[in-house]
């Protein structure tokens, strides 16, 4: 835990530490701050870490998901930050706009220096020059898009291998190729979803790190899991095995479960199921 409340994970992976930030609860709030990349997954409640994010996502439209944008773009103008980006599922595009527009004038000043950018599954944005987000669908019960954070790099041709540098400079001279690109799906945050994110062929499955919600433990709670488009532990646990990330992070419990039950039901249960490291961001708020 930070001493803002918030959890803080730093993760290894093959791109270096990758550090997140944040709080989960379903109904409540879910905020991750990626703070090396200006990233915000998400901004379901104000906090004073969130200005500093220069790109924003927002998966969907339900306040526990959106309830800081607000803040966050009027931190940012307050503060003179300069402008920054907010990603939403296009479906919602337009009434974002005038949600922000409404906070912009009821505070008497100049509109926000947001830029609102509607996304649709499959779209893909440049973060900085060697990472980009991809946006997928996830089956939640509204329009909502998941976020698959790509990094990109050159490697030498393997045919290349052991040639003196002077000689890779001639063939770059000449014109010639000498790398290729290599591309490592990093980060998958599903944001709210069903178990459709699990399913073969998910672009959440290739990441290094997934993050996933679990909103519900107990068996009598498979019904409103699925009626609202959630994921079960259940769920989780018929497909643990399968997992191919190296770091899982989970959000969004239900108010229905203690924390410190969660925790005990994640150590007992599903840690020794899982091929990978297991995590969560899941939070009291106050």
């Amino acid at each position: 835990m930070t001493g803002s409340g918030l959890r803080r994970l730093q993760l290894p992976t093959s791109w270096g530490e990758l550090g997140l930030v944040g709080g989960s609860r379903a109904g409540e709030g879910t905020l991750i701050l990626l703070p090396q990349l200006g990233l915000a997954l998400d901004a379901g409640r104000p906090h004073r870490a969130l200005p500093a994010m220069t790109t924003v996502l927002a998966s969907h439209g339900h306040v526990d998901h959106v309830g800081g944008i607000g803040y966050w773009a009027s931190q940012r103008q307050l503060q003179a930050m300069g402008p920054a980006r907010l990603v939403v599922p296009r479906e919602i595009a337009a009434d974002i706009t005038t949600l922000l527009a409404t906070h912009a004038r009821l505070e008497g000043g100049e509109p926000y220096a947001v830029e609102i950018v509607a996304a649709d599954a499959g779209s893909r944005l440049a973060l900085r020059r060697e990472m980009e987000l991809e946006f997928f669908a996830t089956d939640h019960w509204v329009p909502t898009l998941g976020s698959l954070l790509r990094w990109r790099r050159h490697h030498l041709l393997p045919e290349l291998a052991g040639l003196e540098g002077d000689e890779i400079a001639a063939r770059r001279r000449a014109g010639r190729p000498v790398t290729e690109p290599v591309e490592t799906a990093l980060l998958a945050y599903c944001a709210d979803s069903g178990p459709g994110v699990l399913a073969p062929g998910s672009p959440a499955l290739g990441a290094e790190v997934l993050l996933l919600e679990c909103s519900f433990f107990k068996a009598g709670d498979r019904e409103r899991a699925a009626r609202y488009g959630h994921l079960h532990l259940e769920e989780l646990l018929a497909r643990a095995a399968e997992l191919g990330c190296r770091h899982l992070v989970l959000l969004h419990a239900s108010r229905r479960h203690r924390l410190r039950e969660v925790e005990t039901i994640l150590d007992e249960q599903l840690r020794p199921a899982l091929p990978c490291a297991l995590h969560h961001l899941m939070v009291d708020w106050d």
